[in-house]
């Protein structure tokens, strides 16, 4: 029978006394000093495979693992929260909001408790949000590819001109944490009303809202 090919991993503090596995490398060093800090071997894949298979992750929990810090785009259930019990393991950290691709039941059934990261990316969604409203109301993706191909030949008046924001009314519908954020870039960036609809009135936002008159 074929031996499976070895994960090509990266390792931080080779002697540490907990044996940690990142599926993916992530941004930023503070998260690599927080575990090697507190006596973590650190391994991070280094596979260029986009989304891991569950052979993969098998194959890096292997015969002895503490913890795993995993994606979105993996498939937590039971098959790899029974082998990290079989390593030893207690923990998994999801690098996500959600939790979709983790199944809680599973992970109890195996005594593996479940971390995920709430409310990281509520200003970063709702950048994202802002910068396509500004891309829309201004043509910029329209501009950017008649520029590409050539076709300006100098200025018109009511060339790519777009829409003014500025005064202008934003809609959001559910103002929860991305709306509510992106609702306050908005009024306080452009000066713009807002309208919203949710299931809840949103006081906080309305206070924000009314402060900003």
């Amino acid at each position: 029978m074929a031996m499976a090919k070895p994960i090509s991993i990266e390792v931080w503090n080779p002697s540490g006394k907990y044996r940690v596995v990142s599926t993916k490398s992530m941004p930023g060093m503070r998260w690599i000093r927080l575990l090697t800090d507190n006596d973590c071997r650190l391994e991070i894949c280094t596979e260029p495979k986009t989304i891991l298979s569950v052979d993969d992750i098998l194959a890096l929990i292997g015969d002895r693992c503490d913890g795993v810090i995993g994606q979105l785009t993996e498939d937590w259930g039971e098959v790899l929260f029974s082998a990290l019990k079989r390593a030893g393991g207690t923990a998994f950290s999801n690098m996500a909001v959600g939790y979709n691709n983790v199944d809680v039941e599973a992970a109890n059934r195996n005594g593996i408790a479940v971390g995920n990261t709430p409310g990281v990316l509520t200003e970063t969604t709702a950048e994202l949000a802002a910068s396509l409203t500004l891309a829309a109301a201004r043509r910029i993706v329209e501009a950017d590819q008649f520029m590409r191909a050539g076709l300006y030949d100098g200025w018109l008046p009511h060339l790519f001109v777009g829409n003014l924001l500025k005064g202008q009314t934003v809609g959001v519908i559910g103002a929860g944490r991305i709306g509510s954020a992106y609702a306050r870039m908005m009024i306080e960036g452009f000066k713009m009303n807002l309208i919203y609809y949710d299931l809840y009135q949103a006081t906080r936002l309305e206070k924000f809202v009314t402060g900003k008159l």
